[in-house]
């Protein structure tokens, strides 16, 4: 959602009147403020009546369109266009991604616009924090440890634990595992961005803090894979450096010390 005392304003830019009020609905859900334009001249007359904070621009099939609505947003706001997210389809013609990639804007497939238009916005807006520093915290979506499990099972072995966690459109996945006969516990993470699928996290530094200070460090690769080995510590937080000036925190839930039996860790 928006931060800050005001709302931040969108410009929603598309030629399906159907397609900018799904948008619109979405974004004001979400606590920002939305104006709609049909076409290259309304987007003008509204960006001279209004400061926006970010454009969403919905081409359809139209690349002239999407271009000539770039081009007047390069010449007459050209901040705007590190804001700006184009709406695509699977059939959406080359033109237009290469227009993406022209200009490194965002894309989100219309398929998946309720799970990350929002958040590909927060994350634009949350990159022009980063000049002054931002630490994320990120919010757990998921625990394996909260689903259900059959009659039985639960309490006779140490399970694995799965958690998912999200910070605008970066998603982090966990997995922590019990090194049998000791104390040592495996955590392999991957860092996602739904914003940029293809986005190079290789050397991305990661950090698992502990009580008394970092307990383990290492480096993501180039799709945001890591791995990192530690001793048992009941309480952990995990920091990700995406940049040099944002920092996402991952706080870890209690973790328990596992069981040993007389087979080691069952």
């Amino acid at each position: 959602m928006s931060t800050g005392h005001e709302r931040q304003r969108i410009l929603i830019v598309g030629e399906e009147p159907l397609a900018r009020d799904d948008m619109r609905i979405l974004l004001g859900s979400a606590g920002f403020e939305c104006t709609v334009a049909s076409n290259v001249q309304e987007t003008l007359a509204t960006m001279e009546q209004k400061k926006f904070d970010a454009v969403v621009l919905d081409p359809q099939s139209s690349s002239s369109q999407a271009a000539k609505v770039i081009s007047r947003i390069k010449e007459f706001r050209p901040n705007l266009l590190r804001h700006t997210v184009i709406i695509t389809d699977e059939d959406t013609n080359s033109e237009i991604k290469d227009l993406a990639e022209r200009y490194s804007i965002p894309r989100v497939q219309r398929k998946f616009l309720l799970q990350q238009l929002w958040g590909s916005l927060e994350a634009l807006f949350v990159h022009d924090v980063l000049k002054h520093g931002l630490r994320t915290v990120a919010r757990l979506i998921s625990d394996s440890f909260r689903d259900p499990l059959p009659v039985g099972v639960r309490g006779l072995q140490d399970r694995s634990r799965r958690l998912l966690y999200a910070a605008g459109s970066l998603g982090v996945d966990l997995l922590i595992e019990p090194e049998a006969g000791s104390d040592r516990l495996a955590l392999t993470g991957q860092v996602l961005d739904s914003a940029k699928p293809d986005r190079n996290f290789d050397g991305v530094p990661v950090t698992l803090q502990g009580w008394k200070g970092p307990v383990a460090q290492a480096t993501a690769q180039e799709f945001g894979e890591f791995h990192l080995d530690f001793n048992f510590e009941s309480n952990f937080s995990l920091e990700i450096r995406i940049a040099e000036t944002y920092c996402i925190t991952v706080p870890l839930p209690v973790l328990e010390r596992a069981r040993r039996s007389t087979a080691g860790y069952s």
